[in-house]
């Protein structure tokens, strides 16, 4: 597109992708997201900004109160749709664990292998008050 000075200058990329159930995984949020980005990013152009957000949100106790409904797919292999929600109970309880040891030993018991390198910040960060040294 042309932008008011004339300039030729890349069209903004947006689009929309649903999650088929309702979660609260980061797994499966995470490569709702990543698939959104990899369909509608131009790779030979820099990201200058992402936004991203998110509709219909709930809270999970109102989740698990409503009656959900599906139509039969006689298609559908059933298994691989249970095995996915067990391993989405797994991740859920693994997330409990480490909020439950977080907030027993400190936020720096549990951290990430990149934020011991050189240029990792987050041990940092978590020592500070309000994002600011104190």
């Amino acid at each position: 597109t042309v932008d008011r000075y004339g300039r030729k200058v890349p069209k903004h990329a947006h689009g929309t992708i649903n999650i088929d159930h309702k979660t609260s995984s980061t797994k499966v949020i995470m490569e709702k997201v990543m698939e959104l980005y990899d369909r509608i990013i131009d790779n030979r152009l820099l990201v200058r900004r992402v936004n991203i957000t998110a509709n219909n949100v709930v809270d999970e106790s109102a989740a698990e109160q409503t009656n959900t409904f599906e139509q039969i797919d006689l298609f559908g292999n059933y298994q691989i749709k249970e095995k996915q929600l067990e391993s989405e109970k797994t991740e859920k309880q693994l997330q409990k664990a480490m909020i439950n040891i977080k907030s027993r030993y400190g936020k720096n018991a549990i951290i990430k292998g990149m934020n011991l390198q050189e240029a990792g910040t987050t041990i940092e960060r978590n020592a500070q008050v309000g994002g600011h040294r104190a």
